[in-house]
């Protein structure tokens, strides 16, 4: 029974923050709020499954590798079509920060590991998949997640894109074709997450693309 209500509050909690979601979906807030409702749920627990199975990841966890402190003014001096340039053209762009991607908390497991491998390596998989910052690319990356990490918050994401183009009576085919390239991507691709891509900053783009099975 109590198992039971534990379940039935995870759900109301989801349900809420995707409710928000809706109203503000291109807050990083609101997605943020949608993560943070998937924590310690058995969707979350299969993903952590998922992910530490593969021997790319548990290789990280098992060195505790962590990278290097962002420097966007560094990276901006690399040569033009190398990943480090690329990404801090994005994020200059965006007007974001390395800093506000980071999750601020202590990494004490091996799920906490994969929680800010999965955060810290967003923008960098935009960049290695080509999908854009618009709706369409944003869907398209959480069927990528969706295929490649058994991501329960890309499942919302998507559920949530979808339905507010619905709502507002947007077309549906650029959306569409994002999700299928997305799946298809994220199925053929090697584990993304699981590479030290930020030791490859100076690396083009095309060969961490060609390596990964991304091209």
């Amino acid at each position: 029974m109590l198992f039971n209500l534990h379940q039935r509050l995870q759900s109301l909690r989801m349900v809420a923050s995707l409710a928000q979601f809706l109203k503000q979906p291109d807050s990083l807030e609101s997605v943020f709020k949608v993560s943070a409702s998937l924590k310690n749920s058995a969707l979350s627990a299969q993903m952590f499954r998922h992910l530490l199975a593969q021997p790319a990841m548990a290789g990280l966890v098992a060195q505790q590798w962590r990278p290097a402190p962002i420097d966007l003014e560094a990276l901006e001096q690399l040569p033009e079509g190398s990943l480090g340039h690329t990404y801090a053209h994005q994020l200059r762009s965006l007007g974001l920060t390395p800093d506000s991607l980071m999750d601020p908390t202590p990494i004490t497991s091996p799920q906490d590991y994969v929680t800010h491998r999965l955060r810290e390596t967003h923008d960098i998989v935009h960049v290695l998949t080509g999908f854009g910052v618009d709706g369409a690319g944003e869907l398209g990356l959480q069927a990528f997640n969706l295929a490649q990490n058994r991501s329960p918050l890309a499942v919302l994401l998507i559920f949530g894109g979808m339905l507010s183009a619905l709502q507002n009576d947007e077309p549906l085919e650029p959306l569409l074709s994002a999700l299928a390239r997305g799946f298809e991507l994220g199925l053929r691709a090697e584990c993304v997450i699981g590479q030290k891509l930020e030791e490859g900053w100076e690396r083009p783009l095309t060969d961490w693309q060609r390596q990964l099975r991304l091209a």
